[in-house]
């Protein structure tokens, strides 16, 4: 909580005993020191100074490139200059670490692999629906002996509000898996990467970098990035959803778990990166031992996190205004789950309590509408406003404070005109933390 005197945010028309959490007005201080450009030197407490990112025009074009990678195989001349190795169809990611070892792998079929329902094809559906396909066709010896069975739970899916939703642990976590936002994270990748310069990572990293574990990686984006630039390393992405595309780098898998339960590696890592998980992690000390754990001595834990509510450091964003309410309404249902939204912004000494090393902070601003005077915050502001989708909350808001669908609608039209409004100076906390085992360590 910042120093000074808070401006207490209005009471939410929910269950009276779920205060909502304040806000930082224009004279107060910010938890961490107020920045008004992303390039200030990482706070640390090695000694070693890490190179800050730069920031340029050509990030965004840099990640569309990427995506173009993905959704189509290009042909080089054959004086090309082969700097990365060819994608390839990998076997379906239905690897799982909690898999029942009697059950049969699922169809390679691409209905039964990721079944998309859009909301359009929905007509006259329930508003709450199951829907989970039989795992009971064979795969052959070959793709099966790479793959290993699945818990049937993490191929179910629910349908409510129109959206999809995935049916593993469904009270823990409460966003979508459909493809609206599925674009949604798409986007959030650009703009993450866009916001570190045309990075995919701030640890100092070695080139022939082996073993590396995404944690929740959601489409997987930046997992496959990642192994287009470091061609030696096998990289694997966990997520609760298999979401993640069939077309990906030879180096590149993806396998269907929940990373909050036991995790049960035959290897070490390397490097361990997770992103955005603070909207749904509810242990992170158990988070930091098991990273800890899993870590080759020497090796890099990064994780890329943000805060709720929004902050705003010259008063044009109230209590009152809608989107900064919308903020509010998330860390409430987010905390009846049993999430702590702000908790990202002092991961520092639980890293550290973990045994880590080397724990370096930064604190970067995602402004909406980019209305920021500064040109690279302006940019990637801008880029994520337009591609962000209020609509993530629905089943934070029907199912954890009771508002009905219609209600929660409503809400979200007025959400969304306060965003489009430049003269509204809200802005996303973004913190991204590095941290090393040490070389001496087990």
């Amino acid at each position: 909580m910042a120093d000074g005197e808070a401006t207490a945010a209005p009471k939410p028309d929910v269950e009276p005993e779920a205060a909502p959490p304040q806000l930082f007005s224009s004279g107060e201080s910010l938890p961490t020191p107020a920045m008004s450009k992303p390039h200030d030197p990482i706070e640390h407490d090695s000694g070693v100074e890490h190179e800050t990112p730069r920031h340029d025009s050509l990030a965004s074009g840099r990640a569309v490139q990427a995506k173009a990678n993905r959704t189509k195989e290009t042909t080089p001349s054959p004086d090309a200059k082969q700097s990365l190795p060819p994608r390839v169809i990998s076997p379906p990611p239905v690897m799982s670490q909690l898999a029942s070892p009697n059950t049969a792998p699922p169809s390679n079929d691409s209905a039964s692999v990721c079944p998309f329902q859009r909301d359009d094809q929905q007509a006259g559906s329930p508003e709450y629906q199951e829907e989970y396909d039989d795992p009971g066709s064979d795969l052959g010896d070959e793709t099966a002996s790479l793959t290993e069975t699945i818990n049937s739970q993490n191929y179910q899916y629910r349908y409510e509000n129109g959206r999809r939703y995935h049916g593993f642990d469904d009270a823990a976590y409460l966003l979508p898996n459909d493809e609206r936002e599925q674009e949604r994270l798409e986007g959030q990748h650009q703009a993450w990467v866009m916001a570190l310069g045309g990075r995919l990572h701030l640890a100092p990293l070695k080139q022939n970098i082996q073993n590396v574990l995404d944690v929740a990686t959601g489409t997987g984006n930046w997992a496959m990035d990642f192994a287009d630039e470091y061609p030696s390393a096998k990289v694997i992405g966990t997520d609760l959803s298999p979401i993640q595309p069939n077309f990906v780098p030879p180096n590149c898998s993806f396998i269907v778990e929940d990373s909050e339960s036991e995790w049960i590696w035959d290897e070490r890592f390397d490097y361990i990166h997770s992103r955005t998980l603070g909207s749904t992690w509810r242990d992170w000390p158990g988070y930091f031992r098991k990273c800890y754990e899993f870590l080759k001595p020497g090796g890099y834990l990064e994780l890329h996190e943000f805060t709720f509510p929004f902050h705003c450091d010259d008063g044009t964003a109230t209590a009152e205004n809608p989107m900064m309410q919308w903020s509010i309404y998330f860390n409430q249902a987010a905390a009846r789950g049993g999430v702590d939204m702000e908790i990202c912004e002092r991961l520092d000494p639980l890293l550290r309590d973990a045994g880590f090393v080397d724990v370096a902070k930064r604190r970067l601003r995602l402004p909406f509408t980019g209305w920021s005077e500064d040109p690279n915050e302006r940019e990637y502001g801008a880029f994520y406003g337009r591609i962000f989708d209020w609509g993530v909350s629905l089943a934070l808001f029907t199912r954890r404070l009771g508002w009905s669908r219609e209600r929660a609608e409503l809400f979200l039209v007025d959400a969304r005109k306060d965003a489009a409004n430049i003269g509204v100076h809200a802005y996303i906390p973004l913190y991204v933390y590095t941290a090393r085992k040490p070389a001496t360590a087990r």
